[in-house]
């Protein structure tokens, strides 16, 4: 695939994941984001600012910048430490518990910040499928490895932040 084809389908795909957790939060209030399925689950809210953290961090790398998770204090918005190896990962449930967002448009707000930088930095590079090293990114490293895990781990979160939101309205939900 030429370069300038993958690098517009990556930004496709990474806008739709915005979309697609816009959509999901739509009509919803933080009572209903924050209902777990099961004390070892995963609530919408969670999901979605976990989405959003690993987008910021991901876009951080790249930039070579803070997070604006420290730098725009959304930290606070969120009841937590601005603590930028917090994405969510190997989370605890009573760690789950302790993402608590003021509100419904807190979490819609950070989830826009956090696609646009990583969708800004990308857009700064001439290949996306390139092995160059970043400096404080898990994985191999690379920018190629960067855009996977951004990619995968971006659609399967959205994907799970659909089936807990038809789980809280006890239907079948798919946005289209």
């Amino acid at each position: 695939m030429p370069t300038d084809d993958l690098n517009s389908f990556v930004m496709q795909v990474l806008n739709e994941v915005n979309t697609e957790l816009q959509m999901s939060l739509d009509g919803m209030t933080l009572e209903r984001i924050l209902w777990r399925p099961s004390a070892q689950s995963n609530n919408m809210a969670w999901i979605a600012w976990h989405i959003a953290r690993l987008q910021d961090a991901r876009a951080a790398a790249l930039a070579g910048s803070e997070q604006l998770w420290v730098s725009n204090r959304w930290h606070k918005q969120f009841g937590l430490a601005p603590d930028q190896s917090n994405t969510g990962r190997g989370h605890t449930d009573e760690e789950v518990d302790a993402v608590g967002p003021t509100s419904v448009e807190v979490v819609r707000e950070y989830a826009v910040a956090a696609s646009e930088f990583l969708v800004a930095e990308l857009g700064k590079l001439s290949d996306l499928s390139s092995t160059a090293t970043l400096g404080g990114h898990s994985g191999d490293g690379s920018v190629r490895d960067l855009v996977f895990r951004a990619v995968h781990g971006g659609l399967a979160h959205v994907g799970q932040l659909m089936y807990v939101r038809g789980l809280v309205e006890k239907r079948h939900w798919f946005p289209r």
